[in-house]
């Protein structure tokens, strides 16, 4: 509202100037032409005077030479007659010494005691001696006033005119200015893509201050690649075919805003808590229809961010912000839907503060390495552990790794950090082998390590020093890892196969090409994902898979791991399946190599 009152003022204001200008204009119009009216008046002033003096002065002449009555035919305008210096007619009311001044005079006309007279030379009838005649001049306040009063209705036509003009121009510049601004207004409030609301009418949106709400934050997922593979105009066409669905989709009460390039914001106002999650699903599964854009269909999916107001803020930044922060969690988790939650806020907010000190936490060795248990259940011991990175924040305490492994990856010391962390594992693997107990480990890598040139020769010295066994360090890859560049994965893995350092695929079936890889890449271990086996005592289908995935890797010759065994009844259904090698918080979490150390001549359950 406040936006349409300051145009609605410039409005007004603009016509008040223009009427003003053009009033100015016309009032400087007319002092011209008054001014320049003055001087041709009297100019024909002078004009009908000499025009007059000129045709009575050779009767003036005649009158002067007769002796009879030369007195009587005399106009009164006459004051004197000289011939030369002789003095021949004088007015009886001009005294003498008005007569010597004014013909002493050179000039025509002269002012004297606020008369003007006229001083004129002319010839007698009689001889070649020259008369000077001086007048009285008349009073000419007639003409004056005639011309006067013409030029007073010429100025008052020409004002009126000038203000007509300005009304009628003002408002058709007004009317210009008003359709210039709402399509401003319009550019300012209106995705010209996808003809939706944008970023500033959602800011502008006073809804969120009214009863209970739902802010929907929505980003399509791949979509990057789609514009890659296909060109930006067939990503605009669908960003708008996309914009379509979404306001098809949502009842009238609510608002689709296109936030910025593939996400998209929906305002639901009126909407109880226990309702929001279902809709979000609902519209999670509506989008993942078919898209049809001209003869060709695409199956877009999303991640959808959900946040309530108030309760998760009174104004539109802080709702988007929240709402954006549980929409990276669902897209990382590929969960679809998050609502968001204080500790959403508290991830976000030290994230922030962390990736300013990742360098002096790795230049004060704050990292640390803590080890989690693989589990052979058939033979009941220890297999091998997998070292999980620990941030010891002198502030924040014992950090997991997904508050900062992300800033890491994101920041210009991963290849610092793989190289610190892989020291401190080969370091312990050392220890052990000195304690007797050959206990495999395996670390993490980044695709940005696979990328790094010298890091084989780094892994090369770095075996070389410390003279253990290859074989008892393993590096762990996750899929989207290995999708970097399958060619440079196959290098690399074969590097590490003849140093004899074992290779294993994390996080498996969760990738689009798993498969692949295992036909692609030389692997030693496949590491099944827990989403496998959280269901696997209750649905049949994640059994099933779980059990080709063994025959799989059995037949290729290749070990595989089953993350995330939180029961024995887990554990008991891997075991019929044949699957023997399993990790999770059944048999233990993440601990301090002490710990290890003391367990390592049986299979407890370790403790944090």
């Amino acid at each position: 509202m406040a936006n349409i009152v300051e145009i609605q003022h410039n409005k007004a204001s603009l016509r008040k100037r223009l009427l003003m200008g053009s009033i100015g204009l016309s009032t400087l119009l007319i002092g011209i032409i008054t001014y320049l009216g003055h001087g041709i008046l009297m100019d024909l002033e002078r004009d009908f005077e000499t025009e007059y003096f000129n045709q009575q002065g050779p009767l003036i002449a005649k009158a002067i030479t007769l002796e009879t009555e030369p007195q009587t035919i005399i106009p009164d305008s006459v004051v004197a007659v000289f011939n030369n210096t002789t003095l021949l007619f004088q007015r009886a009311d001009i005294d003498s010494s008005t007569v010597s001044q004014l013909n002493s005079t050179p000039d025509k006309f002269r002012e004297i005691n606020n008369q003007r007279y006229y001083r004129q030379y002319f010839p007698s009838s009689e001889n070649n001696d020259p008369l000077t005649i001086i007048w009285r001049t008349k009073d000419q306040t007639v003409v004056s006033s005639e011309i006067i009063n013409t030029l007073s209705i010429a100025a008052f036509i020409t004002f009126w005119i000038a203000v007509w003009i300005a009304l009628l121009m003002s408002a058709f510049i007004a009317k210009r200015f008003e359709t210039a601004n709402d399509k401003l207004a319009q550019l300012a409030l209106e995705d010209p893509l996808t003809k939706l609301a944008n970023r500033n009418a959602l800011l502008a949106n006073t809804v969120f201050n009214e009863g209970n709400g739902a802010l929907f934050f929505i980003d399509l997922d791949r979509f990057r690649e789609i514009n890659n593979a296909l060109g930006h105009s067939m990503g605009d066409r669908m960003l708008f075919a996309f914009a379509q669905r979404l306001s098809g989709l949502v009842e009238e009460t609510a608002t689709v805003y296109h936030y910025r390039s593939d996400e998209f914001i929906i305002c639901l106002p009126d909407v109880a808590s226990d309702e929001i999650l279902n809709r979000a699903f609902t519209l999670l599964y509506q989008c993942r229809e078919p898209l049809f854009i001209g003869n060709s269909a695409f199956e877009i999916s999303c991640s959808i961010g959900a946040a309530r107001y108030p309760d998760h803020g009174h104004h539109p930044e802080m709702l988007i912000r929240n709402a954006e922060n549980a929409m990276h969690r669902a897209k990382r988790l590929r969960l679809g839907v998050q609502i968001y939650n204080d500790r959403l806020a508290y991830n976000s907010t030290i994230k922030v503060t962390l990736r300013g000190q990742l360098r002096s936490a790795l230049t004060n060795n704050e990292f640390v390495l803590y080890y989690q248990p693989k589990v052979d259940i058939r033979q009941k011991r220890l297999a091998g552990v997998e070292a999980i990175v620990r941030w010891n924040h002198p502030d924040e305490g014992l950090l997991q790794p997904g508050l900062f492994i992300d800033l890491v990856e994101q920041s210009g010391i991963i290849h610092a950090f793989t190289r610190y962390t892989l020291e401190l594992a080969v370091k312990q693997i050392k220890a052990w082998s000195a304690l007797g107990y050959e206990l495999p480990v395996s670390v993490n890598l980044s695709a940005y390590n696979l990328l790094d040139s010298a890091f084989i020769p780094f892994v090369r010295e770095l075996l070389d020093k410390s003279n253990i066994k290859p074989e008892l360090l393993e590096f762990e890859l996750t899929e989207s890892a290995t999708m970097v560049d399958i060619a440079v994965s196959r290098r690399v893995l074969a590097n590490f196969r003849e140093m004899g350092i074992k290779t294993s695929i994390d996080d498996f079936g969760t990738g689009m090409s798993s498969f692949a890889y295992l036909r692609e890449l030389d692997i030693n271990t496949v590491k099944l994902d827990q989403s496998f086996i959280a269901g696997i005592t209750h649905e049949p289908r994640d059994a099933k898979i779980v059990e080709g995935i063994v025959s799989l890797c059995r037949n290729l010759n290749i070990e595989i791991v089953a993350e995330g065994v939180e029961s024995q009844e887990q554990a008991d259904v891997l075991e019929q399946l044949h699957c023997y090698i399993v990790q999770g918080y059944f048999y233990g979490r993440p601990v301090p190599a002490s710990e290890i150390t003391i367990n390592l001549n049986g299979h407890e359950r370790l403790t944090q």
